[in-house]
């Protein structure tokens, strides 16, 4: 499946992709919202494996794949699939995007096809996304895509010294076949 808006497109993570991975994961305001646990990437090699990892992962019904600039390939973000349990075929989404591709409806509409990718080829029941209260950006791309609040979890995560407190938002499968 090929995932294309405008001048962009989703592909497999690349070794080239690393030195623009761990930039972006170390920028403060892309990352206020992904906690301190284990978001930043401290060098090379650290981006090098979480590539991996993002590859690995499409092959277990997961994964992430790099926003790219369709005409050079540029790394500019990623989105994509974790935390899946077969058991109960369902999967988080995440993505993050560097600050000056912001607004511009990139993940929103990767949103869209990559849900449509994980309840049509991968059958997932449920999509989920736990976003930070205040990552107001991030609700408003997840309920643009149809997806549900479905509460909060109360000072769910310990991030900088002080306890936070996370939203649950979903999408099932026969929630979406009826929008599309």
């Amino acid at each position: 499946m090929k995932f294309v808006y405008k001048e962009y497109v989703l592909r497999k993570a690349e070794p080239r992709d690393a030195a623009e991975l761990m930039r972006i994961t170390n920028e403060d305001e892309i990352m206020k919202y992904y906690g301190e646990s284990g978001a930043y990437l401290k060098n090379e090699e650290e981006a090098l494996q979480e590539i991996h990892w993002y590859n690995n992962q499409l092959s277990k019904h997961a994964g992430m794949w790099v926003i790219a600039q369709q005409s050079t390939g540029e790394y500019i973000g990623d989105i994509g699939f974790n935390d899946f349990v077969k058991e109960h075929n369902k999967a988080e989404v995440g993505y993050k995007l560097k600050k000056e591709y912001w607004g511009k409806g990139i993940i929103s509409s990767f949103i869209n096809q990559i849900v449509d990718y994980g309840f049509h080829e991968l059958h997932y029941h449920r999509i989920e996304a736990v976003v930070d209260v205040h990552n107001f950006a991030s609700k408003q791309v997840l309920i643009k895509n149809k997806f549900v609040l479905e509460g909060v979890l109360r000072e769910s995560e310990f991030e900088y010294g002080h306890y936070v407190d996370l939203e649950m938002y979903s999408i099932l499968q026969k929630d979406f076949e009826k929008i599309q």
